[in-house]
């Protein structure tokens, strides 16, 4: 037997540890610094409320063609009594990021206040020829309400005069024709569609639908209705404010607001021209608040961003992932706890970027997640 000293022994357990605590502490810094370089979530305020302009927000981004982003929001200015509000005067701005997000410039004015009453609500879709299509609100009266399009061919710095749809008001419609933020969507056979609602005022229900274009976005028809009332035949406020998405078999899921403490569903099997009865979204709860909804690219499962909550501040703001197409809904996470809605989903990357409106503050925040943080648990 060859004995080796004890002193030996010694110096080679403490080299050997030393190495082991170089490369544990050289680990630790590399993973530090990816951390820090590329967090799970990162927030920041896009606009802040101020005194002259005390709310910003239903907002949509697009990524450019030179890969920049496009920011188009909603700029209030005080008026009073209508602060802020609905029908406060407002007009669309834009900004753009050339890294992705993580800062933002060039604030331009886009569309001015074209309305006697305010002008938000903007989404933004590209165009088959290479333009983008921009939607919105404008309102010119406590009852009148209608959705507006323009187009851009240079990537957002100048647009076309704009296209105003007129909902048949002769089959009972008020009127009061809007949209929301970021809802524009194509289905594979090139259709557009727009979500959108009539209702609210002369003490109409809401129904939604959809309106859709089979020529690039030149022209526009309206879907079939879903009343809210084939579920809750005594309910009074009806199918708000909803989203829509393509699902891998053909048909579109739309998500409905409702005032029910839960959303609703509905399906289309014909590309929004029909729609069948809606119904609960089970294992939800939800304010009278909208939801948004968007394919994660790297999975092709849905990103679910609400409200996961009944209070009528609209806080937390949530987020679901569905594997199964909408049919049921898993790994609920708190967003921002501050709350937020009328949220816009754009992936950008390995990062879906969020922009909400803060409704207790008038700013408008982004959140830029790595879509596998949504598949975490709380």
């Amino acid at each position: 037997m060859i004995l080796v000293p004890l002193a030996r022994l010694c110096r080679r357990f403490l080299h050997s540890a030393a190495i082991a605590l170089t490369l544990s502490v050289l680990m630790f810094a590399v993973a530090s610094v990816a951390a820090a370089a590329n967090p799970e979530i990162a927030t920041q305020l896009l606009v802040t409320a101020a005194k002259q302009h005390p709310r910003n927000g239903e907002a949509d981004i697009l990524p450019l063609r030179n890969g920049d982003l496009l920011l188009v929001y909603g700029r209030w200015s005080g008026d009073g009594g209508k602060l802020g509000s609905d029908f406060g005067p407002a007009e669309l701005r834009s900004k753009t990021s050339h890294d992705g997000g993580k800062t933002w410039a060039e604030d331009r004015l886009v569309v001015g206040n074209e309305g006697k009453v305010t002008t938000f609500e903007a989404g933004l879709l590209r165009l088959n020829n290479g333009g983008i299509l921009l939607s919105y609100c404008v309102k010119d009266s406590a009852e009148d309400c209608s959705i507006c399009f323009r187009r851009s061919l240079d990537e957002g710095r100048t647009w076309s005069d704009r296209y105003k749809y007129r909902i048949p008001t002769e089959k009972g419609y008020t009127g009061y024709t809007a949209q929301n933020n970021a809802r524009l969507i194509r289905l594979r056979n090139g259709r557009i569609l727009l979500p959108a609602f009539d209702g609210w005022v002369r003490g109409a229900i809401i129904r939604s639908f959809v309106l859709y274009s089979d020529d690039d976005g030149a022209s526009w028809k309206k879907g079939g209705d879903i009343d809210i009332r084939d579920i809750a035949p005594h309910n009074t406020f009806g199918a708000d404010e909803p989203a829509v998405v393509a699902l891998k078999d053909g048909r579109v899921m739309m998500i409905i607001r409702t005032n029910m403490g839960f959303m609703a569903k509905s399906y289309s099997a014909d590309g929004g021209l029909t729609w069948g009865k809606p119904e609960p979204i089970r294992g939800l709860v939800s304010p009278n608040s909208p939801a948004s909804v968007k394919r994660i690219p790297q999975t092709g499962d849905l990103l679910l961003v609400w409200n996961n909550s009944k209070t009528e501040d609209r806080r937390p703001l949530n987020s679901a992932v569905s594997k199964d197409d909408g049919s049921t809904w898993q790994n609920i996470r708190s967003i921002d706890t501050e709350g937020g809605c009328y949220t816009s989903i754009t992936p950008v990357g390995d990062r879906m970027v969020l922009t909400y409106y803060r409704g207790s503050s008038g700013d408008l925040k982004q959140a830029s997640i790595d879509y596998r943080w949504f598949y975490g648990h709380e």
